[in-house]
């Protein structure tokens, strides 16, 4: 599948400078612009998949807004690179599988076939493969969700209202606890792996979890394990420099502590913007030069529970996701439906019962005259 035009343009993960002309250069030392994405512009097709806009660029993949044949849908394109494919297919085969054994969840994607006329199955690949200025990219599609990365809403709006924090971490501690139910692993929670949704109705917040993260189980970690797929300063300080992995489900508690420190302070428990990768690790082994948390005199009892979560020992951390869940659940209760609901409003009921019974009265005068 040929892709359309060529005005890919290079992006980097680091400073965020961009260059359309792949000639990249950034004058900060820290800036790894050799290794920047391409990333595509809107109006660019992948196959008769059209870029609408570029709305997420993580370490592993690019997440677009795109159409595909008139339908509005989300589109992931994997970085070059065995890694990144690799991860990019696990995380489809798995959103495949679950929705295929009827057991979708919420806040993760609802995957959709990769090319036209074709149908989700076990037997078929649920992603798809274009060429790209010479690399084999590895994609796939979801549906469409209203909605915009929590990264972007914490740059309009760094300190949420506390209510919306609390709902945010709830929901992704149920998701995270849903994978851990299936056996998989995350260790890759940031804002950049989230889109939030608040409804018109309540104006509550819905997230949409698009990122699995590694998404690996026991069994295959070992081989499947890389530190590429996540910016450092979300990488729990036990992977930091260590010859072999311990797995163990508090890895995805300190994500979860990471987010609602950062929802609760305004900023990123570890700042990272413009610095070198190695630094970024010293800070998450150092708490010391971690952002301060000052949200402890007016919601102490809600630092605690971040705190407890980015303790550097995961022993020292709740148990699990669905602990953080159900510790939160005390203040904030549980997150509403996110279906809105599905009748018309009073107006519209009386405009369209109005205009049935002047159809009506329409008629049996027509009927009536035609019977004179």
């Amino acid at each position: 599948m040929p892709v359309g035009g060529t005005s890919v343009k290079q992006v980097c993960l680091q400073c965020e400078r961009v260059a359309s002309d792949h000639n990249l250069y950034c004058q900060e030392i820290y800036c790894p612009a050799e290794m920047s994405p391409s990333i595509l512009d809107p109006g660019e097709w992948l196959g008769d998949i059209e870029i609408v806009r570029s709305l997420v660029v993580l370490r592993s993949a690019v997440l677009y807004e795109a159409t595909h044949r008139t339908k509005r849908v989300f589109l992931k394109v994997a970085h070059p690179g065995t890694k990144h494919k690799e991860r990019l297919k696990r995380e489809a085969e798995f959103l495949r599988d679950i929705q295929l054994d009827r057991q979708q969840h919420r806040s993760l994607p609802l995957l959709l076939p990769p090319y036209a006329n074709v149908q989700l199955s076990k037997q078929a690949e649920p992603y798809g493969k274009t060429m790209l200025r010479g690399h084999l990219l590895y994609f796939y599609l979801f549906e469409h969700f209203e909605g915009e990365p929590l990264r972007d809403t914490l740059l309009t709006k760094p300190q949420l209202w506390l209510n919306h924090c609390g709902l945010i971490v709830i929901g992704l501690a149920e998701t995270m606890t849903f994978l851990h139910s299936k056996g998989k692993f995350h260790f890759g929670l940031s804002p950049e792996a989230v889109l939030v949704h608040f409804a018109k109705k309540n104006n509550t917040p819905h997230v949409l979890l698009f990122d699995l993260g590694i998404i690996s189980d026991s069994t295959s970690m070992q081989q499947e394990w890389y530190t590429d797929f996540v910016l450092p300063a979300y990488l729990a300080p036990e992977f930091i420099q260590v010859n072999s992995i311990r797995l163990d489900y508090r890895s995805d508690v300190y994500g979860l502590g990471l987010l609602l420190y950062e929802l609760l302070v305004g900023e990123p428990a570890v700042p990272f913007k413009l610095r070198s990768d190695a630094d970024v690790y010293r800070i998450v082994q150092d708490n010391r030069r971690r952002t301060p948390m000052n949200r402890v005199e007016d919601v102490r009892a809600l630092a605690d529970i971040a705190l407890k979560a980015v303790q550097q020992r995961p022993s020292d951390r709740q148990e699990s996701a669905a602990e953080v869940a159900k510790q939160l659940k005390a203040f904030f209760g549980n997150v509403p439906d996110l279906k809105e609901t599905q009748w018309p409003s009073f107006n519209t009921i009386f405009l369209i019962s109005g205009t049935l019974l002047a159809i009506a009265f329409v008629i049996t005068l027509a009927i009536s005259l035609a019977g004179l």
